[in-house]
């Protein structure tokens, strides 16, 4: 009782006297969609820019290995561009990053521009060295019912310099230069500042529910990612 009764097999009916339905179900492809934070700071140092990329070809390859659909986007701050998987695997990314306008050093990318698909997994992978509220990004992860995940690469030379001393800091977005002595208060000032940007960006996490895991690029890809993604769920081993 309440079935639709146009879905009645009435051929099975005639034989059996049995009323059986045919079931309808929609074959859905899961569709995964890869944000690649492409600002300067992502390229600051060579092992670095190496953990992202293999961050990027990761999440692309295990995607295509699970069946699932990707759609990869690079961005940086207010401009995004969608590629095509044959654009990461030769390497032709590069040029189109070149070609993305230069954007302010405490630009965020701008997610909720982007034409995320419902319901689809979301992964960021940003090494999150902007000023804005960590709740915003997270917002514009999860719109449309969206599964997020979030993979941080960092280098040792950012979250713990050694700097004593008189240095010449470039920016890494726009490439000025700036004159700066480190003395130890500054470099306990820095060190305290970072670590409470992280905090917030995990406490900010757990209450969404999503996964967050640093990757450090000081360290084998296993390594790294036994580390700290694994055990928080961001990377799950099939």
């Amino acid at each position: 009782p309440g079935d639709d009764p146009r879905h009645i097999n009435w051929q099975a009916y005639a034989r059996t006297g049995d009323y059986t339905l045919k079931l309808f179900r929609e074959e859905v492809r899961p569709v995964v969609e890869i944000v690649f934070d492409v600002s300067g700071s992502m390229f600051a140092v060579p092992e670095k820019a190496t953990r992202a990329l293999e961050l990027f070809t990761f999440c692309q390859a295990a995607a295509e290995k699970s069946g699932a659909a990707s759609q990869l986007y690079l961005v940086k701050g207010d401009h995004a561009k969608l590629i095509e998987t044959h654009s990461l695997v030769s390497g032709h990314w590069r040029e189109i990053t070149e070609q993305i306008p230069e954007t302010d050093a405490s630009a965020e990318p701008k997610l909720g521009a982007l034409p995320f698909r419902a319901r689809s997994m979301r992964v960021l992978i940003s090494d999150l060295l902007f000023p804005a509220p960590p709740e915003t990004t997270i917002r514009a992860l999860q719109h449309g019912n969206g599964l997020a995940v979030v993979l941080c690469p960092y280098s040792r030379t950012e979250a713990d310099p050694g700097w004593d001393g008189n240095y010449d800091f470039v920016d890494t977005e726009t490439s000025t230069r700036h004159d700066r002595r480190v003395d130890p208060s500054l470099l306990r000032r820095y060190l305290e500042t970072y670590r409470r940007h992280f905090d917030r960006w995990k406490a900010a996490a757990i209450r969404a529910r999503i996964p967050l895991a640093r990757i450090s690029a000081d360290m084998t890809f296993e390594d790294a990612v036994k580390r700290e993604a694994i055990p928080a769920n961001a990377i799950q081993l099939a």
